[in-house]
């Protein structure tokens, strides 16, 4: 039996699916974050090499053959990085004398291959990290955002998470009115006292995903219509609009385009997903928005299926 692996490696987890040569889903499982930008190479590979460990050592594979890979990375676009990665996977596969199709490109392209099971269209992501991509019908790839969390990610739940904490600590100062975030972030992290967020996030450990998680108590807040929580959720779907924006007026033909609205703050935040289609849709009428559905690491294993490029 012939397998296929697809890998989506997120900012905050990565999750690798199996399908069978029917398509058939067979195997999934969830890891650490495998994303270079944040993590630095050598940890996201080892992180990868752990999972993928745990899926070629499943009982249910022993007797089948991994037919290729495809590999999807949050914010991984310059070839030499995606050499660095597929270098790594033909060594590690050559130690378990394999040697098969590799493919490894960012985690936007094989979202669309999930969603709309062919390979032209948008996606706006925004989940940990946010990046808009587009690829035309003749091949053409075009992209916006994807910078990383220092240089952009707006629309993103780290720019959430990070104007989460923000506004916060200017509730606590003053400068801006009280929000029930205070409350349910003192609640989450057992907190006697908001300034305790301090010791917090300026520890070593912190990262972007850490950053990003505050996003959540930001969501919460806004379904009970707190104003501050609102107008983060709101900003935030301004900014991946703006993206949006940017890559369609690269093409003519992405005005009228399939788009697809992924990640995971669309996923939890009505808010947001309605904020961003009808601001779009002021003056895209004609894109047609679909949600995110089916995983993108199945998106991954059915490329590594099909074995072609998008």
């Amino acid at each position: 039996m012939n397998y296929y692996i697809g890998v989506d490696g997120g900012g905050t987890k990565t999750e690798a699916v199996i399908l069978n040569a029917s398509g058939e889903q067979l195997v999934s499982l969830k890891g650490p974050s495998t994303n270079p930008r944040s993590l630095g190479f050598p940890q996201a590979w080892t992180h990868l090499q752990e999972l993928l460990d745990n899926l070629v050592s499943l009982p249910d594979l022993a007797a089948g053959s991994c037919a290729g890979l495809c590999l999807g990375l949050a914010g991984v676009d310059l070839p030499e990085e995606r050499s660095r990665f597929a270098h790594a996977l033909e060594q590690y596969f050559a130690r378990r004398d394999l040697s098969l199709p590799i493919m490894v490109t960012n985690d936007a392209e094989i979202v669309l291959m999930a969603s709309l099971s062919h390979n032209h269209g948008i996606v706006s992501v925004s989940g940990t990290g946010s990046i808009v991509y587009g690829v035309t019908p003749e091949g053409k790839r075009w992209r916006t955002g994807g910078w990383g969390h220092l240089l952009g990610d707006g629309g993103s739940g780290y720019a959430i998470g990070l104007k989460t904490l923000q506004t916060i600590m200017k509730s606590y100062d003053g400068v801006l009115p009280q929000t029930m975030m205070t409350d349910l972030v003192k609640e989450a992290y057992s907190f006697q006292s908001v300034t305790e967020l301090k010791s917090y996030i300026y520890t070593p450990d912190i990262q972007k995903q850490h950053i990003a998680e505050f996003a959540r108590y930001c969501i919460q807040a806004s379904l009970h219509d707190d104003p501050a929580a609102v107008g983060i959720i709101r900003e935030a779907a301004h900014e991946l609009v703006e993206q949006t924006t940017a890559l369609i007026g690269k093409e003519p033909w992405f005005s009228s385009a399939d788009l697809v609205a992924a990640g995971s703050i669309f996923k939890h935040s009505s808010l947001f997903k309605e904020t961003f289609s009808l601001k779009l849709s002021e003056t895209y009428p004609d894109i047609r928005i679909y949600p995110s559905l089916r995983s993108p690491a199945y998106g991954a294993a059915l490329q590594a299926m099909q074995g072609q490029n998008l």
